[in-house]
């Protein structure tokens, strides 16, 4: 009994945890996960956004100093219906540019004028508005000219990374990809212009002025339109030197006029007031006042003859009825509505009579000849007239067709050493240019790889060597390789297509290992990160190729030849003597100078091997160096008293929270005393050259914490057992408030006097700063009221940080919006720090 029981009361149990399940099930709701996919999948969606859109930005952003650079002018500027702007350049390249307000934050890329020498370079802003030259692989600026940084989003790290090498290597810029801009993303902040100048403003700050063209052009490249109601179409416009425009419809009509060409649609059948048919008229007027009117006639209803085209081919469509019409080829200089009539109002009408449709008819066979490349032609047709009327230029109707552009590519005197091309363009003003080893080209590779801002843009005809800088980054030919030369003609709408692509290739020759060329290498000098030999060519050599191979990297060549295979690919190569070194190894490295010299005919001599290994450390427990350090406010002086007899000392001096908290040390000592041993990115000093044991070093900030990490060298290179740490605070100096010690404020306060200021779209200011007599040294800083927030202190510091230092009268200019501070701080000769003084300029009454 008590069985049955328990039977039934488990069998209960059993169905209540069924039930259960049952409502769970259905009580479960997946829509916090589905949002949460759909979240994630749209924030990988804005991202790749982004990354695409700031590449095209850096691409623009190259495309506009270039233009500055080489004077290029801006032929139109016009905002396109979603608020970015269209930039049409006089040599008919084009860009566009998207408002970045709301986009995701992203590395502020930007362009720097260097002074000296008149040059834009790539540089990037940090966060605290910050300008710094981006360096390439070999620590050089990187002008604009060349090859543009990458960048890419890092998925492990979710940071944006950039290269300067392209590709090779990549460095965080300490930005977070979030992914949750709700707008474009964008380097640049805003596009204006003016009579004479387009203005095109970055994130950052920096401006870009380039002057407009003066040439008014405005052409509809269009004849007579039908339209059906309601109907939209888009007309090419060939447009520049344009400052302002007008459009002129008839009534119900809708027209607007953006970059792309002249959008116009036709009144809806329920506009019972709007007029059939018209004239869309464009005046446009140049800064100058010059004008010029462009129009087309429009009407609702079926056209008698409508024009299509497909590539370089033509076709024809006739409503029913019409058994006869004109049909010709103009270009496009040679056009209008007026010529077309008075052709077919002429005896040689019966030249372009039809009387049938055309299907896929080749535009060479319609103008007699082939096409020239990169020509605009205009197909016109004029149906029938009534019988005896004489036709006039409202009837002709008119569609574009334009050849294509090519690159005509050619090579001659191939060498061993690299060939002479060619590159001529056929139609076109700009085109794009590569190197590749032919098993890495392929066209679909370039293409994509054009997308991402590839290729080397061209804006001349280019005859000389393979190698360079010019057509790739190509610094040196190698022998025996195959290289693809690929151009492709530049075109104002997106999208490459490979049958655009011209490309040739280069077989270079061989070397042959039947020579008898030789080298010398002198005897070898080391130390513990370094190694280095005179490099001498001998009997019969007229180049040779060279480089250090460290002793486990050579052993994985089987024979001679391999390394020098290896040489003429990846190493140096020179046709006089070379001092070489090679740097930074680690102590104890065993390796050898390897190097094979060649003659006039390519035929290469022996393999040379000499063993080159650096020292190990070899630590010298005799020798050190203590430091007492005396901190001022802008400088502080180091007084070494040392133990034995180094003659070389080598340090690190940062600020504290530098060594702490960023590369390349983040606080790590051992770091630290690696780099000294090293002599790795450390300041060296010999210890002959110092006064009384001292060392000054300038320009600290005042009252900032740094740390400071001596070694002692020996006359053997050898290091010091032992490393002097120091930590100081720079001195707080004595402060002269504007206010509160008003009478020496104002005795010592420099004298700012504008000297003149000018008007484009921003303003121009030019000013004089004339130091007084206590005055020992003075900063100058130009910029916006905002930019100076914070305590007296703290505006003082800005302004040492961001200014100019100077020491006599000194002249500057600013450039940009207007009110703006002239703003000076200065020490005098006691060190006291004078409260910041604000010239404030004001616009000029109109």
């Amino acid at each position: 009994m008590r069985r049955k029981y328990f039977l039934c009361s488990m069998g209960k149990y059993v169905c209540f945890l069924a039930v259960c399940v049952v409502m769970l099930s259905s009580c479960y709701n997946d829509d916090d996960l589905k949002n949460s996919i759909s979240g994630l999948e749209d924030r990988m969606d804005k991202l790749e956004a982004s990354l695409q859109s700031v590449q095209t930005d850096i691409s623009t952003l190259k495309t506009l100093t270039d233009a500055l650079s080489q004077n290029k002018s801006i032929a139109s500027v016009l905002e396109n219906e979603d608020g970015s702007y269209t930039i049409k350049f006089s040599d008919k390249t084009e860009v566009t540019i998207r408002n970045g307000e709301n986009g995701e934050d992203a590395p502020q890329i930007t362009v720097i004028k260097n002074e000296e020498d008149g040059i834009y370079y790539w540089g990037i802003t940090s966060t605290d508005g910050k300008k710094t030259f981006l360096k390439d692989g070999e620590g050089k600026m990187m002008p604009v000219t060349a090859a543009a940084p990458k960048i890419r989003i890092n998925t492990n790290t979710k940071e944006w990374e950039i290269s300067t090498d392209s590709g090779k290597t990549w460095e965080s810029t300490g930005v977070y990809a979030s992914g949750e801009g709700t707008g474009d993303t964008s380097l640049f902040s805003g596009v204006s212009q003016d009579d004479d100048y387009a203005y095109f403003t970055l994130k950052d700050g920096t401006i870009l002025k380039l002057s407009k063209s003066k040439e008014l052009k405005c052409e509809i490249l269009s004849g007579k339109q039908y339209f059906a109601n309601g109907e939209e179409k888009l007309i090419s416009v060939e447009m520049s030197g344009i400052s302002k425009y007008t459009v002129t419809k008839p009534d119900g009509w809708k027209v607007s006029l953006t970059g792309k060409g002249l959008t116009i649609t036709a009144p809806v059948a329920e506009n019972q007031y709007a007029e059939t048919g018209g004239k869309v008229a464009v005046m446009a007027v140049a800064s100058n006042g010059q004008s010029i009117i462009s129009e087309i006639p429009v009407i609702i209803g079926e056209a008698p003859v409508t024009i299509s085209v497909e590539g370089q081919t033509v076709s024809t469509t006739l409503t029913s009825g019409i058994e006869m019409y004109y049909l010709g080829v103009l270009e496009i200089n040679e056009y209008s509505a007026e010529a077309v009539a008075e052709l077919v109002n002429g005896y040689v009408a019966r030249m372009y009579m039809k009387t049938e449709a055309l299907d896929k008819v080749p535009l060479a066979e319609l103008i007699g000849k082939d096409p020239e490349a990169g020509k605009t032609y205009m197909i016109w047709a004029v149906p029938p007239s009534e019988a005896g009327s004489e036709y006039l230029p409202d009837d002709v109707i008119a569609s574009v067709i334009k050849t294509a552009a090519t690159i005509e590519l050619k090579v001659s005197d191939i060498t061993f050493e690299g060939a002479t091309v060619s590159a001529i363009r056929k139609g076109c003003d700009v085109y794009y240019t590569g190197i590749l080893d032919k098993p890495n080209y392929s066209p679909e590779r370039v293409i994509e790889d054009l997308a991402y801002g590839g290729g080397t843009k061209q804006f001349s005809d280019y005859t000389g060597p393979l190698e360079g800088k010019v057509l790739d980054f190509l610094p040196t030919v190698i022998p025996g390789t195959t290289y693809v030369l690929w151009a492709i003609p530049y075109k104002e709408e997106k999208g490459y297509k490979t049958e655009e692509l011209v490309a040739v290739e280069i077989a270079v020759p061989a070397l042959t290992y039947d020579g008898t060329a030789a080298i010398n290498i002198s005897s070898v000098v080391t130390t513990v990160s370094s190694i280095s030999a005179t490099i001498t060519p001998g009997t019969g050599c007229y180049k040779f190729y060279y480089s250090y191979m460290k002793e486990q990297t050579l052993a994985n060549y089987a024979t001679d030849k391999d390394v020098i295979s290896y040489l003429i690919k990846s190493g140096d190569s020179s046709k006089e003597a070379k001092n070489f070194e090679r740097i930074s190894l680690d102590p104890g490295t065993k390796g050898f100078i390897v190097a094979v010299a060649l003659n006039e005919k390519g035929q290469l001599g022996s393999l040379v091997k000499i063993q080159a290994d650096s020292k190990e450390i070899s630590y010298n427990p005799s020798i050190s160096v203590d430091v007492a350090i005396e901190a001022s406010v802008l400088s502080t002086t180091l007084t070494l008293t040392p133990t034995g007899n180094p003659v070389k000392y080598r340090y690190v001096h940062m600020k504290l929270k530098d060594f702490t908290n960023s590369y390349p040390y983040w606080g790590n000592e051992e770091a630290v005393k690696q780099a000294l041993v090293m002599n790795s990115d450390v300041t060296e000093i010999v210890a002959a050259e110092l006064k009384n044991h001292q060392l000054t070093i300038e320009d600290v900030e005042f009252n900032t914490e740094y740390i400071l990490f001596m070694i002692a060298i020996d006359a053997d290179g050898n290091p010091a057992s032992t490393i002097a740490k120091k930590e100081y605070t720079s001195a707080k100096p004595t402060f002269v408030r504007k206010d509160r010690d008003a009478d020496l404020w104002n005795a010592s306060v420099p004298e700012v006097t504008i000297d003149k200021i000018e008007k484009d779209k921003f303003y121009t200011v030019s000013y004089t700063v004339k130091p007084k007599s206590a005055c020992k040294v003075f900063y100058v800083f130009a910029g916006p009221a905002d930019y100076l927030t914070g305590m007296y202190d703290e505006q003082i510091r800005y302004v040492m940080k961001n200014g100019v230092k100077q020491t006599t009268t000194y002249s500057g200019s600013a450039y940009g919006t207007l009110p703006t501070n002239i703003n000076v701080t200065w020490m005098d000769e006691e060190g006291r720090f004078y409260e910041v003084s604000k010239t404030v300029v004001e616009a000029p009454a109109q």
